[in-house]
């Protein structure tokens, strides 16, 4: 049995009807990523923060007892003129001081207060100091 490709092409003006939001989505908020997840509570962000493409910012955790049921926030500080590079994951409880710059792809599992420095991998560690 063969299976028919379910997707259509979109219309003119559905390509037209997403120009239009996506140029509205940045004159309101400045960029173009669409695909980036902050959790609504919990989190700080200083002034200067570059966020990258499909970063995500995680504050809750769950129960590993009762997959249901979350454990409280941790709440995530991310200090000023930080970059954080395309698909980075930033778990709960960290703390990123200034002037840090997180490598693509990296997870974020534990803090640095710090900051002046890049960090990359998975966990992230630290790759260098910066002056």
């Amino acid at each position: 049995m063969k299976i028919k490709n379910m997707t259509k092409k979109p219309t003119a003006l559905q390509y037209q009807f997403w120009y239009l939001l996506r140029g509205i989505y940045k004159v309101l908020t400045g960029n173009y990523n669409f695909d980036v997840y902050i959790d609504l509570e919990a989190v700080h962000i200083g002034v200067g923060v570059a966020i990258g493409p499909g970063v995500k910012i995680i504050t809750q955790k769950h129960n590993p007892e009762d997959l249901w049921h979350s454990k409280k926030r941790e709440p995530v500080y991310i200090g000023n003129c930080c970059w954080i590079g395309a698909n980075a994951v930033i778990l709960p409880g960290v703390t990123l001081g200034p002037y840090t710059v997180v490598g693509a792809g990296a997870i974020v599992t534990k803090s640095f207060p710090e900051g002046h420095c890049v960090i990359v991998g998975n966990p992230a560690k630290l790759m260098r100091k910066l002056k």
